[in-house]
């Protein structure tokens, strides 16, 4: 193929791996792939050869946060045009953020969402804005940012131009509505692809031996890293929470468990943390005559089908739903109920605190303790199995909001000690709260035991499976 009067064999330059994704010209081209899987590469080479292609081209390259740009999809795109060897056709400015392609004077826009009215004020000064590249687009957490995105490309264009949205990205979770919207439900008009390190043909010995080491010591990480499958790369806060259905019966080696009706003797507390556009999260746990916490009903406020998208109900709608549940459920009715909740719903500088209109619905609270780390330091201690496999918190199967999340929180790259708080930790947040209330020392190792098959049968924890 020709650029610029100048012969050139893509195969040798792009390599393999994506030869469907090269050629496919439907209205969404979605990737996610492992690291090292040169999506990213790949995606910036074919932006800077279809604009030389097609002179009436423009393309708005998008990151969830602007300053991103200029360290990963601005250096990529100048990158493939030295790999292109067209890096003296393409003029790349800083102030503002462009790349021009000199002979015709097409663009290449860079915006992020932090700035949402500058997407919707873009012009082209020569062609048609007809690609977009989103880039860790599971970044963007709200389905809606993405839809504003799909509207700006919008209008007819001119033959042998078409209009298309790529999308790159790191696996990340499964309830993403990046998953749902394109790999669940197959279309004509979506390429949907899984990329990972085998097809980086480039790779060196060296790096090769990194994702072997991976797979041996780490094969959690490596499906994630390695092979492109949803999940969590690195950073995960709680990497000891257990979900294991085999074990849901015995209750060993596992958090989650099934249900059962706790004991009358066993107190009960239940624990919220607030959100509107946000979900909120209430949850009534109990524990034990040792203090072992079972989270045992929840309730919590999310889209469903959506991730960290709130129902926007008023306090009001949600305590009187609170109200109902401890009324007519068989584990709350009648029973005295100790409340803890985030300090921030007793403020006042808005008129009437939300503790205020909880107390109204008969739901009383005390203020949480709001240490971060320590809270953390909590969950970690609950987390860890003693020598015969028990933890010191148990989450019943039916708690679908916690299970879903916790897993997912990673830790904050600028509070490295702490939980990244514009994940969707509300659950994890009103869980903290309830944990602050009964601390509970490291535990200490001891000698190994009996490992009983049936903890109702210990006796030694008779207490603790006493109904």
């Amino acid at each position: 193929m020709k650029l610029q009067n100048k012969t050139i064999h893509l195969p040798d330059i792009i390599g393999g791996g994506y030869g469907d994704f090269w050629q496919f010209k439907g209205r969404y081209r979605v990737c996610k792939g492992s690291r090292a899987s040169k999506k990213s590469k790949t995606t910036a080479l074919w932006f800077i050869y279809n604009m030389m292609r097609y002179p009436d081209s423009n393309t708005l390259v998008v990151r969830k946060t602007f300053a991103t740009l200029r360290d990963s999809c601005y250096s990529d795109l100048q990158w493939a045009t030295y790999r292109l060897g067209v890096n003296h056709l393409w003029d790349f400015t800083t102030s503002p953020l462009y790349a021009i392609y000199k002979p015709t004077g097409q663009r290449i826009f860079f915006r992020g969402l932090d700035d949402p009215m500058k997407l919707t004020s873009i012009a082209v000064p020569k062609g048609y804005l007809c690609w977009v590249w989103i880039e860790e687009a599971y970044e963007i957490d709200n389905e809606a940012d993405f839809d504003m995105l799909d509207e700006s490309i919008r209008g007819a264009i001119a033959e042998p131009l078409f209009k298309q949205i790529t999308i790159t990205f790191n696996p990340w979770s499964e309830s993403h509505w990046l998953k749902k919207r394109f790999f669940d439900t197959p279309s004509d008009d979506v390429l949907a692809k899984t990329t990972n390190y085998k097809c980086n043909e480039w790779l060196d010995e060296a790096d090769k031996k990194k994702f072997d080491d991976m797979k041996q010591n780490n094969p959690k990480r490596y499906k994630v890293a390695g092979l492109g499958d949803w999940g969590i790369d690195g950073g995960q806060v709680f990497d000891e929470f257990v979900d294991d259905p085999e074990h849901y019966e015995d209750r060993l080696w596992t958090h989650v468990i099934k249900p059962f009706e706790p004991p009358k003797s066993w107190r009960i507390y239940r624990s919220f943390d607030f959100g509107y556009s946000k979900p909120f999260s209430a949850s009534w746990t109990v524990f034990d005559g040792d203090l072992r916490a079972y989270r045992i009903l929840e309730l919590y406020g999310c889209v469903k089908g959506e991730s960290d998208v709130g129902v926007k109900w008023t306090p009001g709608e949600i305590f009187a739903e609170m109200e109902r549940i401890e009324k007519e459920h068989p584990w709350l009715a009648g029973r005295h109920i100790y409340g803890v909740a985030d300090p921030a719903i007793w403020d006042k500088s808005h008129g009437k605190s939300i503790a205020e209109i909880a107390a109204k619905y008969g739901i009383y609270f005390d203020k949480g303790n709001h240490n971060r780390l320590q809270g953390l330091m909590q969950m970690h201690e609950r987390l860890k199995f003693d020598e015969n496999g028990i933890p010191m918190f148990y989450v019943f199967s039916n708690c679908k909001a916690l299970i879903r999340t916790l897993p997912l929180l990673v830790y904050d790259e600028n509070k490295p000690e702490d939980v990244l708080t514009s994940q969707e930790d509300h659950a994890y947040d009103e869980c903290r709260y309830l944990m602050m209330l009964h601390p509970i020392e490291p535990i200490k190792e001891e000698k190994a035991v009996k490992i009983y098959n049936n903890p109702l049968e210990d006796k030694r924890r008779y207490e603790r499976f006493t109904y």
